[in-house]
């Protein structure tokens, strides 16, 4: 069990110049805080922050990064606030602490709008301070190795969402070490009986090739020393889940993994031209596979990871891989991110430079057009691209790195946004190709343009990177709002006309006023929001005219009509006829949810939404369950509680009521409430609408609303 004296040792060699005090002082209070919590093994939860802090001394961070890791948990699973952590520790440590803290005020929101919300909080946060991603990293290390102790479907959820976000994260920052272990122990979890074989399989083969192993290495001592070569030689096998990984995606068998053995010459004297020096003794010494030799040290990958490969044959067809790396590239190639630790302004600048960044900021930029399901699939998506991929060339010889399966579009948005924005065709090594054409490692690409060429939006079927997509969706976004534009100005000029309103009463800087949340700066902008539906005309020709009596039926369809009582004529039931019907109170069902009927002992048929929480929970009796189906009527309209989180600012409900104005939905009844010590509040809606698709506007329209952290429906 780690003690705060193992993680000061650890600290003080790595970092002798070191705030030692600072340190004992995070654990102190730290300690203080969760001292009668304990971890589900039965631990004191302190060994949790204890353990990640290790894990970030080991990897040579500064103090800070150090003091976080230490506090961490204290704001989320305390009564400690950031307030009183910036008192204590500086501005920067509670920065840290507050991006790894998850969002309050979320227990009732569905766990897609739950996970979505929180890791936009946390990319913001790695986007300000990777350092936050660093211990987070060390986080998910720490509760994977003690995973045993969660219920199975816990183990399953925490284990999926560390290999397709986690890991990935991980290699992107090139930390091998960690990501190769995250890998390994939601392997365990996920893909138990494939663990056990791949395990049991590897010991064996391992143990089958000790002696080939031990007379490789001994050649390679005896020839780095006949020739001059200072360095240290490591042996290891390929990790399971790696080995795991390559089995299926290339239908293969343990035996064809070709570097399930390899050996690691790590050169002392830092000198990269001393690399291909080592390649050229070891291609003297065995026969090595021409396609399988990879230099990464003219061309590192996106992470920065930097070595020579390449694959030998030993003696009665042993294959094996060689990786020949300085010092200096061995740490960064375990350590990655935090083995080159120099701040500017509060950032790494390699990490600016680097694909994940340009990821998480896109992605951060994408969110809001996405669902919570889209966001999460576009950020492992996004993740993936990084972690898997393939270098290919320009005519010129510039090296892009691409995902998989990545298309000529997929370069050409690498390349320029216009030059992607204008492709109509691509040449790869000289020859015409589709653009859906699949790239290959080494192929050198030609983009072919069209100044008057637009981009289709088909091609998002085709390409891999999330930055086509975010392009090719932004200049469709710019298309839309000039085409919202003209839309705003013909319904507002057309409106004027029809209550005989001047066209010279048009004050932009009177209705910007009223309209403080959107900062209306120029009438386009304006033309843009009615044409939208973002603000009401009624409301704009109002403020135009206060005189104006509003007359709703010459500008709008009107509202809908009051939530009816005959429930029944909304529903067809099969086999029966002549029975009450009532709508469940429990979960609310409207239009085009999925349901399905429920013969009680007094009221008929109750009708539930498929997927009402009574029903799952076991509370009736099957054999009552009755087939049920909506009949359209579109004079019908159904009362539902809409819930937002929103951050708690001046004119936060003016925003969303506007959302429900411009939609010309009734509003029934409005409740709000603050949480002061978060800077949160929270809204509920009680708002007539006629079917489930309307509803799924409705919340895209308010999930767009700035200020907004999270909306949902209440079940």
């Amino acid at each position: 069990m780690i003690r705060i004296e193992d993680v000061l040792d650890i600290y003080s060699n790595n970092r002798p110049d070191g705030d030692v005090l600072q340190i004992q002082k995070a654990y102190v209070f730290a300690n203080m805080m969760h001292e009668y919590q304990k971890r589900k093994s039965g631990l004191p939860f302190i060994t949790h922050p204890l353990n990640v802090a290790y894990n970030i001394a080991e990897n040579k961070l500064d103090t800070e990064s150090v003091v976080a890791a230490l506090l961490h948990d204290v704001v989320e699973d305390t009564d400690a606030s950031k307030d009183q952590v910036e008192e204590l520790f500086g501005k920067d440590v509670a920065g840290i602490v507050d991006g790894l803290t998850k969002l309050s005020a979320l227990e009732n929101v569905d766990i897609s709008e739950r996970k979505a919300a929180n890791f936009k909080k946390l990319l913001i946060a790695i986007a300000k301070d990777p350092r936050v991603l660093i211990i987070k990293l060390a986080d998910r290390l720490d509760n994977m190795r003690t995973l045993e102790f969660m219920k199975p479907e816990k183990q399953k959820l925490i284990a999926g969402e560390t290999l397709e976000i986690y890991a990935p994260l991980a290699h992107a920052i090139g930390m091998a070490r960690i990501k190769n272990e995250l890998e390994d122990l939601s392997f365990r979890y996920l893909y138990p009986e494939e663990y056990e074989t791949v395990s049991n399989e590897a010991i064996e083969k391992e143990s089958i090739y000790a002696d080939d192993m031990k007379q490789i290495r001994d050649v390679l001592e005896h020839e780095m020393k006949a020739n001059g070569v200072r360095c240290i030689i490591q042996s290891r096998i390929k990790h399971k889940f790696s080995i795991f990984r390559k089995m299926k995606t290339q239908d293969i068998t343990l035996d064809e993994v070709y570097d399930f053995l390899a050996f690691r010459i790590i050169l002392t004297d830092n000198d990269p031209n001393e690399c291909y020096k080592v390649i050229g003794i070891l291609h003297g010494l065995w026969t090595y596979i021409p396609h399988r030799w990879r230099d990464f040290v003219s061309q590192p990958k996106e992470n920065g990871y930097r070595s020579v490969h390449t694959t030998l044959i030993y003696e009665d067809g042993v294959f094996f891989e060689v990786q020949v790396r300085t010092k200096e590239m061995h740490e960064i190639a375990e350590q990655g991110i935090a083995a080159h630790w120099q701040y500017k302004q509060d950032r790494t600048e390699s990490f600016e430079e680097s694909r994940l960044y340009q990821v998480l900021s896109q992605t951060i930029l994408d969110l809001k057009e996405k669902t919570s399901d889209e966001f999460l699939t576009d950020l492992a998506q996004g993740l993936k691209d990084i972690s898997h991929g393939i270098t290919v060339l320009t005519p010129r010889g510039r090296t892009i790195a691409l995902p998989d399966q990545a298309t000529p579009v997929d370069f050409a948005y690498s390349i320029h946004t216009e030059v992607g924005n204008h492709c109509v065709g691509a040449k790869v090594d000289g020859r015409l190709v589709p653009l859906h054409t699949e790239l290959h490692d080494g192929n050198i690409v030609e983009i072919l343009t069209n100044p008057n060429a637009k981009p289709s939006l088909d091609w998002l079927k085709l390409v891999r990177t999330s930055r086509a997509k975010h392009k090719i969706r932004a200049t469709y976004r710019a298309l839309e709002r000039e085409e919202k534009t003209a839309d705003g100005r013909e319904m507002l000029e057309k409106a004027m006309r029809k209550n005989k309103i001047p066209f010279s009463q048009m004050d932009v800087e009177k209705i910007s006023k009223a309209y403080k949340a959107y900062k209306i700066s120029k009438v386009e902008e304006l033309y843009f929001l009615v044409g939208n539906g973002t603000i009401s005309i009624n409301k704009v020709l109002g403020i135009i005219e206060p005189s104006l009596i509003r007359k709703k039926q010459a500008i709008s369809l009107g509202r809908k009509p009051t939530e009816a009582g005959n429930f029944e004529k909304r529903v067809r039931i099969q086999g029966l006829d002549n029975l009450l019907v009532t709508r469940a109170r429990c979960c609310n069902a409207i239009f085009g949810d999925p349901i399905i009927g429920y013969l009680t002992k007094l009221k008929g048929i109750s009708v539930h939404r498929a997927d009402c929480e009574n029903l799952k929970q076991g509370r009736i009796d099957p054999a009552r369950l009755i087939d049920v189906e909506w009949v359209e009527d579109p004079n019908h309209s159904f009362l539902i509680e809409v819930i937002v989180i929103t951050e708690d600012i001046t004119g936060m409900l003016a925003r969303l009521t506007d959302v429900f104005d411009s939609m010309n939905l009734n509003l029934r009844k409005v409740q709000g409430e603050s949480f002061r010590v978060k800077n949160q509040a929270q809204f509920r809606f009680t708002v007539q609408i006629s079917s489930r698709e309307e509803l799924n506007r409705v919340l895209i329209r308010i999930k767009g609303t700035r200020g907004v952290l999270s909306v949902w429906r209440k079940k």
